[in-house]
């Protein structure tokens, strides 16, 4: 399950799995754009977030007619994909050591030795 914030947009892919007899390269595949309330953004701002979510829903549509640009996403896609496997290959990070730099009270300040100083 995803966990959306009330600013998030998100292009949904949904396979319908009951039609028949659809000619696309991707199956049959109902593709739907929404957003969430949004209160923090103004109207023009929203806008230009559902275009970008309106050019994602497009993609499949403009690939399926564009041989030649759907192969070099592909390559592309293929990449990024590869990359990202790769960093989750790689060894985690070492959890930073934190010091006791006050106490006040029952409260006590670490320092995990950061630039923010807490103020990130």
């Amino acid at each position: 399950m995803i966990d959306l914030g009330i600013n998030d947009f998100g292009v949904m892919l949904r396979p319908i799995l009951d039609r028949e007899g659809e000619d696309s390269s991707f199956g049959n595949l109902e593709v739907a754009v929404f957003s969430n309330l949004m209160p923090e953004v103004d109207d023009e701002l929203h806008a230009q977030y559902m275009f970008v979510a309106y050019k994602m829903a497009a993609m499949l549509s403009f690939c399926e007619e564009n041989p030649e640009f759907d192969d070099m996403l592909n390559e592309y896609t293929e990449s990024l994909v590869s990359q990202l496997s790769d960093k989750e290959d790689d060894e985690p990070l070492p959890t930073p050591k934190a010091t006791v730099s006050s106490k006040v009270g029952n409260v006590i300040t670490l320092d995990f030795n950061t630039v923010c100083e807490g103020e990130g």
